[in-house]
């Protein structure tokens, strides 16, 4: 079901040993994502598809694996008005590296193209600067995609005017 509302938010959690967990907060409903960093680096997926929209991309999706099944994103710019975007989060159950055949929505929604980014350009920035922290790090520091985020930091702060 689509939601025509900004009252989005998500919290973003880089969890010890590999994990990770995303909750997506939509009109006061949560959804949480698991996502594990085994098959891939899903920060710097995520940074990359936001990175893609910033510089004129309409359409740009990843997908977050869980052990097993996970989550595709689709971050998609309204044609009529360029300023929204359309999001959905579709769950499957397939296993990392089978085809992936049955996709079902667990929500969407529309939001504001700098809202949605700098909701999440605070979540990784919160993560960058808590991977400063030795104690937090200790089992983190290895999966984070520090180099592609110093990037997306100098380009989001054009875009945003920070």
């Amino acid at each position: 079901m689509q939601v025509p509302t900004d009252d989005i938010d998500f919290m973003l959690t880089l969890n010890p040993h590999g994990w990770s967990t995303c909750l997506v907060f939509v009109q006061g409903k949560v959804y949480e994502l698991y996502i594990t960093h085994v098959f891939g680096d899903p920060y710097y997926d995520f940074i990359h598809a936001l990175e893609l929209l910033m510089t004129g991309q309409n359409s740009v999706s990843f997908f977050w694996y869980d052990e097993p099944g996970g989550n595709q994103i689709e971050i998609v710019r309204l044609s009529s008005e360029k300023h929204k975007a359309f999001v959905r989060i579709q769950g499957f159950s397939e296993s990392f590296g089978d085809e992936i055949k049955n996709l079902e929505e667990l929500v969407s929604f529309e939001i504001n193209v700098n809202a949605l980014l700098t909701i999440a350009y605070l979540q990784l920035r919160k993560t960058f600067l808590l991977l400063k922290v030795r104690s937090f790090a200790k089992e983190r520091d290895s999966i984070f995609p520090f180099a592609k985020f110093v990037e997306f930091e100098k380009l989001i702060s054009k875009q945003l005017n920070l």
